[in-house]
């Protein structure tokens, strides 16, 4: 089914209220605004976008003020320059499973807009890390309980390191685990705990020289039995403590374990642990890292990423994440996956801890690791398109991600 909006203005009205700076605040998104100011900022252009928020508005059957006016931004394909609405919030929700395509013209004196709304037609673009998601990512059952969903162990921070903890630990709840417990140190438990009310704690107290207590020691030890998946290394530091820590995960856990960040940084020194692991191993290297795994450099790691992504997974048995442009999900079976969502504006501190936490909450559901590695890679990099688009690029955080996983899952049916 097809329902039609149009909308005429006259541009003389729109450079009049673009007079005014509190009508652009208003009406345009950040992302939006960054494109008109690369076309000069005419008053023609901005015109034509108010058209295709009028314009949206009756596709939908609404009044203009229904949404917030920036929630409904026209873009511009960098690559063709073909105009595209991008949805966020109220805009996106009132949008339903519907896509949206938009024909602009103007003179000098008036612009107008025709959006054409096709009804059933999903949010998310058909793609193979989509339908390995959708696969993954099973509806819940109505008789279920959060032991359904499995019991997910963080083993991240340290004094100074608390964002990292939170936010792995904050996109992992964001994605479905029934439990999510986090051990850390008591410097930066009031932090996370403050943040989020969520996760179960398990408060680790270090001695004074750095080295983990016996006391810890046990309590870890339980808490890895309890676990479904462990994640280790967010924000972990390299204090005598985490060193232990990661070789009491390594060697204890059966179920599946998650390394990142310094979890990755501290198994590079002692690689041949890996080996000895019993339980299923996925690394998310970003580029350095992996130069670490590999002892070699950067630029090598980057001249041969799927070769290099292959053979450390085939060799140690692990599936393995290569993040980056394109990021790879290597599996020692031999299957590989190219993601294709993500931008330049995920390249911050942050955006890994997220990732991590994503995957270790969707493997503690049971997702196997290379179907938990597909479908985090591709939402994180869905979630980091949405928040470029809202937010722009340069503007965009780490936390917007996981504060647009809930618009997502709910666009996905789970």
């Amino acid at each position: 089914m097809l329902s039609v909006g149009t909308d005429l203005v006259e541009v003389e009205r729109i450079r009049a209220s673009m007079k005014n700076p509190r009508f652009c605040s208003r009406v345009f998104g950040k992302a939006e605004t960054a494109g008109l100011a690369k076309r000069g900022f005419s008053a023609e252009s901005a015109a034509a976008a108010f058209c295709a928020k009028e314009a949206f508005s009756k596709a939908v059957g609404t009044g203009l003020w229904s949404f917030d006016l920036r929630e409904a931004q026209l873009l511009h394909d960098e690559r063709t320059g073909k105009p595209e609405l991008f949805l966020s919030g109220r805009a996106l929700r009132l949008a339903g499973n519907s896509r949206f395509s938009v024909s602009l013209t103007h003179t000098s004196r008036y612009a107008s807009a025709v959006v054409v709304r096709e009804d059933g037609v999903p949010l998310f673009p058909e793609s193979e890390g989509l339908h390995i998601l959708r696969a993954a990512l099973k509806p819940r059952v109505p008789e279920s309980n959060k032991g359904d969903y499995g019991r997910l162990l963080c083993v991240c921070g340290s004094e100074g390191m608390a964002g990292a903890a939170a936010m792995s630990v904050g996109a992992a709840l964001r994605c479905g685990a029934g439990i999510v417990e986090a051990a850390l140190p008591s410097a930066i438990y009031p932090i996370v705990a403050t943040r989020l009310a969520e996760p179960v704690f398990t408060v680790l107290h270090p001695r004074e020289d750095g080295s983990a207590s016996p006391e810890d020691t046990e309590a870890l030890s339980a808490a890895i039995r309890r676990a479904s998946t462990v994640l280790v290394g967010c924000g972990l530091g390299k204090s005598a403590a985490a060193r232990a820590s990661l070789a009491q995960v390594l060697h204890e856990a059966e179920t599946p374990v998650v390394l990142d960040a310094d979890g990755i940084n501290l198994a590079a020194e002692h690689i041949d642990e890996l080996r000895g692991c019993k339980a299923p191993l996925i690394l998310t290297p970003h580029p350095g890292e992996m130069a670490r795994l590999l002892c070699t450099t950067v630029p090598d790691v980057q001249s041969r990423r799927e070769e290099a992504a292959r053979r450390f997974s085939e060799e140690y048995g692990v599936t393995l994440v290569l993040k980056g442009s394109g990021t790879l999900v290597a599996s020692p079976d031999g299957r590989l996956y190219r993601n294709t969502t993500g931008n330049p504006g995920m390249a911050k501190g942050g955006s890994g801890d997220v990732l991590a936490g994503m995957l270790a909450s969707f493997a503690a559901q049971g997702i196997t690791p290379f179907e938990a590695a597909v479908g985090a890679v591709y939402l994180h990099g869905f979630a980091g398109d949405v928040c470029a688009a809202e937010n722009s690029q340069s503007a965009m955080l780490p936390t917007d991600l996981i504060n647009i996983l809930p618009e997502l899952f709910r666009e996905l049916g789970r």
